[in-house]
């Protein structure tokens, strides 16, 4: 099997498991695309192991490339788990790595969609997206490549349902005084 067919087959199988959670008329609006930046801490910790290992200590680099491998690994695991989908109705997402937390959030529950950036993912271009919902609950999806396109998404979605709700009551209460008289 060749890497581009597993690519596609892991695709296929996330997009199935974000299908089977939609509800009927509910539609995908945004997926959120997690960043290759998600590898940049074993990155340079392999970096760091081969500087080690040429200058210092030949054992302590290997223990170091030793530990960027299982860092490598981690964040492929990582990544695997980590799911934002946008929806016309709401929010879904999944994250965490020793719990894995599911959640769907209403629009009507999510105060905003917040996005955070360090100078690293201003440079290479990924954002840790903030749902933060009404209460103390906060989902934190980190690594997003599209967070800007999530967010945007979103606020139109949000925006235009505040919309339609408001000509809904201005409808319904003409409707009223119409029947009254």
């Amino acid at each position: 099997m060749s890497v581009e067919h597993l690519k596609t087959a892991n695709r296929w199988n996330r997009m199935n498991e974000v299908q089977e959670r939609l509800v009927e008329d509910e539609k995908i609006v945004r997926s959120a695309i997690i960043h290759w930046g998600i590898y940049w801490k074993a990155g340079a910790v392999f970096v760091l192991s081969i500087l080690v290992a040429l200058v210092f200590a030949v054992e302590l680099g290997i223990f170091l490339a030793f530990v960027a491998v299982i860092m490598g690994i981690y964040a492929v695991i990582k990544k695997e788990i980590l799911l934002l989908v946008l929806t016309d109705k709401r929010v879904l997402a999944r994250y965490g790595m020793l719990q894995i937390d599911v959640v769907d959030i209403h629009f009507d529950k999510i105060e905003s969609v917040e996005l955070e950036r360090m100078w690293l993912g201003y440079i290479l271009g990924y954002a840790n997206v903030v749902i933060m919902g009404t209460g103390m609950r906060y989902i934190v999806i980190p690594y997003v490549a599209n967070g800007v396109e999530i967010r945007r998404a979103y606020n139109e979605y949000s925006l235009n349902r505040q919309t339609v709700q408001a000509v809904k009551i201005v409808t319904d209460e003409d409707l009223k005084q119409a029947e009254a008289e």
